[in-house]
């Protein structure tokens, strides 16, 4: 096992280093201004390179924590460990300009592991949310002459969760987690007189910190066949959640240097620790894979949510209830240990279509993206490094709103090791 854990540690700890350097820009979008910012999939490394399938993905060797029910496929002897890094490079344009962003974040810290033969767990640290943009409107007028509308948003939400999956019945598990959803969304909007002295700037500075319990419940029949043949349907739900937040309010006029420093002049309203509920809507997948074990496997997802029925006073806008399709699928060689080391490399692929929660000037802002990636396998173990690459668009350049194209990476590796095996020597 040291052997194993020294060709790992290095990845993990790059990982953390990664994360710890660009922690701060985990995302770079005018569109996460609405609702409680871009949303993130929590979907693994492995999930995201076969076009984001996870409800009907059964697999003990990493961990699919968007379906808790697939937590039963982890084996009786192992233990299972998760770790991803996310970067994105972003085009974001007009019909008249054009301007690149990118970021970087941890994207997952996943545990797996079994309980006892009919029980199995897992916990982890998640991204939920975040919030990162800066755009400034330009006007002009006979009163005010000269001014500018600046809108800036930081920040995001995260997530812990404790699951528990369960063998129902024969072929049929249920699970559930429970997720404490934690973290701070900023947003600030500021008027601003760049061209003259004798007026004061203006800002006002929200800032919204998330502290509440989150469930999402899985069910999910897999069905193995002779000759390693396998199907398995999927299904997730969770229910409309209230979220306890508090939200500080801070008002004030002030001055700025040639550097962009501000000095206050004058507060014009401060409110701390005002209690606010945020409504998170109901939402539902559903699907299917069937394959052959560790051969090759194709699936399918469909995600509803009922983002029509989302509540948060700092959004500016009202939301759309948003559905969501993808397909992918994986394809390995030959999973031998002695065949050529190419031959062993897992192969995935797929695809994914959102209609989105955002409907701006009648404009829907929805997503498509392409994935591909592959599995290294490490020597003497069924631990992998993964990679996934995903080339997508966002949004629109009609009604003079932006479109986003982008490149995600995801950088990952899965540690599968028997741990609870007593070793007996003659």
């Amino acid at each position: 096992m040291k052997s194993r854990l020294t060709l790992v540690l290095p990845v993990v700890i790059a990982l953390m280093c990664f994360n710890t350097v660009w922690a701060q820009d985990r995302i770079s979008s005018p569109y996460s201004r609405f609702g409680i910012g871009e949303l993130f999939s929590n979907t693994h490394v492995n999930n995201m390179a076969m076009g984001g399938i996870t409800q009907g993905i059964y697999n003990p060797y990493f961990v699919n924590s968007s379906n808790p029910a697939s937590y039963t496929a982890f084996d009786t002897l192992s233990f299972v460990f998760d770790a991803g890094l996310h970067a994105r490079l972003t085009t974001l344009s007009t019909t008249l300009q054009s301007q690149s962003a990118d970021y970087a974040s941890l994207g997952n810290l996943l545990f797996g592991f079994p309980v006892t033969g009919w029980w199995k767990a897992s916990f982890g640290l998640l991204p939920y949310s975040a919030t990162g943009y800066k755009m400034t409107d330009h006007h002009a007028d006979s009163v005010f002459d000269k001014y500018d509308n600046v809108y800036e948003g930081s920040g995001g939400i995260n997530q812990f969760y404790i699951g528990s999956s369960f063998d129902l019945a024969k072929n049929l598990s249920v699970g559930i987690n429970v997720a404490y959803l934690f973290g701070t969304m900023n947003h600030n909007t500021a008027t601003e007189f760049p061209d003259t002295l004798f007026r004061y700037n203006a800002k006002t500075v929200n800032s919204t910190r998330v502290h509440d319990f989150m469930l999402n419940y899985g069910v999910m029949y897999h069905k193995q066949y002779s000759k390693g043949f396998q199907y398995t349907l999927g299904a997730s739900f969770f229910a409309q959640t209230d979220l306890n937040t508090s939200s500080d309010k801070f008002s004030y006029t002030y001055t700025k240097s040639s550097i962009g420093v501000e000095a206050l002049r004058d507060t014009i309203f401060y409110q701390k620790g005002a209690d606010e509920k945020i409504t998170i809507p109901m939402g539902m997948g559903l699907g299917f894979s069937f394959g052959k074990t560790d051969k090759w496997l194709v699936g399918g997802d469909f995600i509803y949510k009922q983002w029509e029925k989302f509540n948060y006073s700092s959004s500016p806008e009202a939301l759309v209830n948003n559905t969501q399709f993808a397909l992918g699928g994986f394809y390995n060689p030959s999973s031998s240990t002695v065949s050529n080391y190419f031959n062993r490399v897992t192969y995935r692929a797929g695809l994914k279509y959102s209609n989105g929660f955002l409907e701006l000037r009648n404009q829907r802002i929805d997503e498509f993206g392409i994935s591909f990636g592959i599995g290294l396998p490490l020597p003497r173990t069924s631990s992998t490094i993964n990679l996934a690459v995903e080339l997508g668009t966002r949004g629109t350049k009609e009604e003079n709103l932006i479109q986003e194209n982008f490149v995600k990476f995801t950088l990952g590796v899965s540690i599968f090791e028997r741990w609870f095996v007593i070793r007996k020597y003659e």
